[in-house]
């Protein structure tokens, strides 16, 4: 079942037969067929709802995601760990988009530009155009591999791009975003690329100038108090 699934064989949205059929089918009881819907739902390629059967899910990075996320957790210094991956996967991916895009990529492209641009655009609307940008760009690319790998890994980075975009503003991620449009427009991909790097680095910078500021203050939270200098009587 796994492999027509992945294989495209049972597609996306499809109702899976009920258990008695898959059990006659393939000739084992309901609980060996019970146990490998379990699996399959752990894998996220199904979803089981009570009493409307299991279907066939979209393809997804989830699953993978969840798993970067327990090694992350087990990491310490993640955080710069990950700004190193991506300087590697996001550079390599800006370069090929230059190649390989598309008059739909660079119209999707500008749209989020846009949204970036307006200050008149809530905070959580400014994060999901900052991270569909990058994604667009992954889908630019013409490599369906690329978008697979980076999804899991902007997963992971909602948090810290709510954090740099509230305290520094998304007028940053617009001005370096437009240079990285601006190559890719223009097919150069030696341009795209090293907008990219230095987008990624500013942004590394960021992230550890509030991960020390939260630093700071837990150890100022943690530091015991002064004690109050006792004030002079004064003689009538």
């Amino acid at each position: 079942m796994e492999r027509a699934i992945v294989s495209g064989e049972i597609s996306a949205g499809e109702l899976l037969p009920a258990e008695r059929s898959l059990s006659t089918r393939f000739q084992v009881s309901r609980s060996v067929i019970r146990e490998a819907l379990g699996r399959l739902t752990s894998l996220g390629l199904i979803e089981s709802r009570q009493g409307s059967g299991s279907r066939v899910t979209p393809p997804s990075g989830r699953q993978v995601s969840l798993g970067y996320e327990r090694l992350l957790r087990e990491i310490p210094n993640r955080l710069a760990d990950l700004a190193e991956v991506r300087q590697v996967l996001e550079t390599s991916i800006a370069a090929n988009a230059a190649l390989n895009r598309k008059a739909k990529h660079l119209k999707e492209l500008a749209k989020l530009q846009d949204i970036l641009r307006s200050p008149r655009r809530s905070l959580a609307t400014h994060v999901r155009a900052d991270g569909e940008f990058h994604t667009q760009l992954a889908e630019a690319t013409g490599n369906p591999f690329f978008p697979l790998v980076l999804a899991p890994i902007h997963d992971l980075l909602t948090e810290s791009r709510l954090q740099t975009l509230r305290i520094y503003g998304a007028s940053i991620a617009y001005q370096h975003h437009e240079r990285i449009l601006e190559a890719v427009r223009a097919g150069d991909a030696d341009e795209a690329a090293q907008a990219m790097r230095e987008h990624l680095t500013v942004n590394s910078r960021h992230l550890q100038e509030l991960e020390e500021q939260a630093s700071d203050a837990v150890e100022a939270a943690a530091a015991p108090p002064r004690p109050r200098p006792r004030s002079k009587r004064v003689p009538r």
